[in-house]
């Protein structure tokens, strides 16, 4: 019984979600002590989602409804909720301190100067993240005159980039269910011959994540000559046999969002010059693989893209810019895959979870792109993402 029952229902990763965020809160404790922050203000809400976990299961239109002020000290965060969440989150008592703010941030800094001076921190060093709204962050640097105040965005960009071993696991089981999205959209392309426009395909996609529980999913298919140049936005193009369509995105699942893309070959006899930019793309990222371990830069592995590229003459019709990859976990992750700003570059540490997505577009031929998503591990690399590559245009 117990194997006829894994059969059908497939088995969920068993995640401590409070050891998760527990070493979420050592990690950002520990940065807090190195630059002698006492405490973090912020209402950027996967910020707030990763310093409290919530809201994770699903936010607002108005992002801006949520917030949070984290201690370095051994206490529980603050939660600060819209009007609409007020009810649910007092009841639940998700944690001790749950304070509603009123509907238009232009009404926040008193409320959230009271809730700094209740912890005794209208004198303490103090960071806010410069990702909230101008007019609220400049608006609380009047309102707390004595208070010492940081740009906090970079220590959370650090503390984000490395994931703990929960995290890990928990971003695994998203990049799963996404699959599940892509790999419909990569049979409705290849088994339709004009029976789908490239709305339906991603519809399709997207039907099925949100089936399995997933949030904003957002799946687009592009196809033919929309794909070069790249238009990222699916139409009502019909997706016809004898192209090469990209199918990109994904969707978010308990606070975490994975997206990785494939390109489709759907059906028929490939020119040379297809197979040339389908093979091209899969060998830059191959070459990338090569070279990807703690320690590497992140311009190494753009280098390392463009080298293929270049061998292949087809520089000029390289879609990777502005960067050839990116940091992922509760969004797109702050750190990118660029050579060309040496001010982002990153060097890789085990823990990290990234996307590389090298992208050829050529008129006349068609766009290429094909994105993994990778685990940086203590010797290497592991490839989170499975769908499957076009190996009739690899041969």
């Amino acid at each position: 019984m117990g194997t006829f029952i894994g059969h059908i229902e497939p088995t969920r990763p068993l995640i401590d979600w409070q050891l998760l965020q527990q070493l979420r809160w050592k990690r950002v404790r520990d940065f807090m002590a190195r630059e002698a922050i006492d405490a973090i203000l912020t209402n950027v809400v996967d910020n707030v989602i990763y310093l409290t976990g919530w809201p994770r299961f699903r936010t607002s239109v108005y992002e801006g409804s949520y917030g949070t002020l984290f201690m370095r000290e051994e206490k529980e965060p603050v939660i600060l909720c819209s009007e609409g969440d007020s009810r649910g989150l007092l009841k639940d008592q998700f944690y001790p301190d749950i304070r509603v703010m009123p509907p238009t941030q232009a009404k926040w800094p008193d409320p959230l100067k009271k809730a700094v001076a209740d912890y005794g921190l209208s004198k303490a060093r103090l960071g806010l993240d410069n990702r909230m709204q101008a007019s609220l962050y400049n608006a609380l640097v009047k309102e707390l005159p004595d208070a010492s105040i940081v740009n906090v965005t970079p220590v959370l960009n650090r503390a984000r980039a490395v994931k703990n071993a929960e995290e890990i696991k928990a971003y695994e089981y998203t990049v799963s269910l996404v699959e599940t999205g892509t790999n419909t959209a990569i049979k409705a392309c290849k088994e339709g011959w004009g029976r789908y426009t490239e709305n339906e395909v991603a519809a399709l996609a997207n039907y099925e994540l949100l089936k399995r529980g997933c949030n904003s999913p957002d799946i687009w298919c592009c196809s033919g000559e929309r794909a070069a140049p790249v238009r990222r936005y699916s139409t009502d193009r019909v997706v016809r046999g004898g192209e090469l369509a990209v199918i990109d995105g994904g969707a978010g699942f308990n606070g975490f969002k994975s997206e990785f893309a494939r390109t489709v070959w759907t059906g028929g006899r490939p020119t040379q010059d297809q197979k040339l930019v389908y093979r091209t793309v899969y060998d830059a990222l191959e070459a990338a693989k090569a070279i990807m371990k703690p320690g590497t830069k992140t311009s190494a592995l753009e280098h390392a893209c463009l080298s293929v590229v270049r061998e292949a003459r087809l520089e000029e019709h390289y879609g990777g810019y502005p960067y050839t990859g990116h940091g992922i976990g509760l969004r797109a992750e702050a750190f990118n895959v660029t050579a060309r700003y040496p001010e982002m570059d990153t060097v890789l540490e085990e823990g990290m979870i990234f996307n590389l997505e090298p992208g050829i577009w050529q008129e006349g031929v068609g766009g290429v792109r094909i994105e993994d998503t990778y685990l940086v591990t203590s010797s290497g690399f592991r490839v989170l993402s499975r769908a499957p590559y076009e190996e009739c245009l690899l041969d």
